[in-house]
């Protein structure tokens, strides 16, 4: 794949101060964007990166990542949308507070900052949108109810967006990680027992990386998938495909 396959376009990301989403934003960089770093928590200096502070469910966020966009030769053609926010809570035990914050950072923000990104476009630009959605979309774990449902929404989202959007030259797709060791989920890599556990079911015998996840969605982003819209792609080493009966043999 060409190294600056995304040269003189701008891009936004979102969830951008660290984990996946700084994975991205620096492998946008890499293969030529500017980038609009949008987040909540600050976002390390470098170089192509432009931060935005922000709550991505603000939409004087949104307003100020497309202006930001503007300032370096946009408008943006590429975004995606790796926000997120809330914790695990039992199902029965889950408030309203954390319910709306979650689907209101993962999905509700995602389809206000997807209808603003559309409408900044000139008729007839073509774009890019990924969403980074999760296997959690299409199984449960205890505890991840909001966030299970934020992200199926997300896939409905994507699908749709890229049904009504496409005639306009704007694809829309997702990505779907597995496991990848980030800040947030430091209980279960830290812990031997529960990794060895976790990696039991993985095909491939190791845990994801940032990085991997982060040149999936540059392809998705970039020329060479010029004909996926709607699509989502798991980057999960094969933990989806596989049967608990697996663990049998």
């Amino acid at each position: 794949m060409p190294a600056l396959s995304l040269a003189d376009r701008v891009a936004i990301v979102t969830g951008a101060a660290q984990g996946i989403g700084a994975a991205i934003a620096a492998e946008l960089t890499a293969r030529g964007a500017q980038v609009v770093a949008v987040d909540l928590a600050p976002v390390e200096p470098a170089a192509g990166i432009t931060p935005v502070r922000g709550d991505v469910a603000d939409p004087a966020t949104v307003r100020a990542a497309l202006a930001a966009a503007e300032g370096l030769g946009g408008p943006a053609t590429v975004l995606v949308q790796a926000a997120f926010a809330g914790t695990p809570a039992p199902l029965d035990e889950l408030s309203d507070a954390a319910w709306d914050s979650m689907l209101g950072t993962v999905l509700t923000a995602a389809r206000r900052f997807d209808t603003a990104f559309v409408r900044a476009l000139p008729p007839g630009t073509p774009a890019s949108i990924v969403h980074l959605a999760s296997p959690h979309a299409a199984g449960a774990v205890p505890g991840f109810a909001a966030y299970a449902a934020a992200k199926a929404g997300l896939l409905a989202l994507t699908r749709a967006a890229a049904v009504e959007w496409g005639p306009r030259g704007v694809r829309c797709n997702a990505v779907a990680p597995g496991f990848v060791p980030v800040e947030r989920n430091r209980r279960v890599w830290t812990d031997p027992e529960l990794s060895a556990a976790l990696l039991r079911a993985a095909p491939l015998g190791r845990f994801g990386t940032a990085a991997e996840v982060a040149r999936a969605v540059a392809f998705l982003a970039g020329d060479e998938a010029s004909f996926v819209n709607g699509a989502c792609l798991a980057v999960d080493g094969g933990m989806t495909a596989m049967l608990p009966e697996a663990l049998l043999r």
